[in-house]
């Protein structure tokens, strides 16, 4: 492969980033009862069309909350727009970990067709999407001041001790999932790097689609409907919202 054939795959996801980033800011100028709305929508956009992948995820709230702290500078009231930007990124990654759930429930359920370490890791990076929103906010408020540092701290610190939408959704999933990874899939001995590549990509790329169907449930103009109890509904035909505050 050519130095010309390598520079895409390096600049495209840093121009997505960009791109979200923008988008976000000019959101935090409109009405600050649509802020949460168009932020959610935002992110579920970005991350459905990537893999989900811890990576991807990681630049997707990065991007999200620099907008957000960038475009507070310039809102009448910038501390509620703020606030309204970060529930809508919390609201956002709390679909994500719900569509990473329906998608590892239905791969559990379906013997065989994926590896123990496969679906561990995808597990793994379930777990880890409070923690990511949560470090992201607190790096972001350590290089901030005025109203933005201390609004950037109040939002961690709350998401820390009283816990955040995605937090609720994370420690849900992990504990069902867990249980159920332990007592259904079997160890294989040998799973080659290659086998290993190709099952987390056909993953990403299913959860990818759940969430799709999730956020254009959310996309419409009437508030969203609170989640299905486990057990109802099927994965594969139609996402469950998660339970979203308006």
């Amino acid at each position: 492969m050519t130095i010309q054939e390598q520079i895409p795959t390096h600049e495209q996801p840093l121009e997505q980033e960009e791109s979200l980033e923008r988008e976000v800011r000019a959101v935090l100028s409109d009405d600050p009862a649509a802020i949460t709305q168009e932020v959610r929508s935002l992110t579920l956009r970005a991350l459905s069309e990537g893999k989900l992948e811890q990576g991807a995820v990681q630049q997707v709230v990065r991007a999200v909350v620099a907008g957000a702290t960038s475009g507070a500078q310039g809102a009448s009231d910038g501390q509620r727009a703020l606030r309204e930007a970060l529930q809508g990124l919390d609201e956002a990654l709390a679909a994500a970990a719900q569509a990473t759930r329906l998608t590892l429930e239905e791969a559990i359920g379906n013997a065989g067709a994926f590896s123990r370490q496969t679906l561990r890791r995808r597990l793994d990076d379930l777990s880890t999407l409070e923690s990511l929103f949560i470090e992201t906010v607190s790096q972001t408020a350590s290089s901030a001041a005025g109203f933005t540092r201390t609004t950037l701290v109040d939002v961690a610190d709350h998401a820390r001790v009283s816990g955040s939408a995605v937090g609720s959704a994370v420690k849900e999933g992990v504990t069902s999932l867990g249980r159920a990874l332990a007592e259904t899939v079997s160890d294989q001995v040998e799973v080659t790097t290659s086998v290993l590549q190709k099952e987390a990509a056909l993953l990403a790329g299913l959860t990818s689609g759940v969430l799709q169907g999730i956020a254009d449930r959310l996309s419409g103009s009437h508030p969203p409907v609170a989640a299905e109890e486990p057990g109802e509904g099927q994965a594969g035909a139609g996402a469950q919202e998660p339970a979203l505050r308006s």
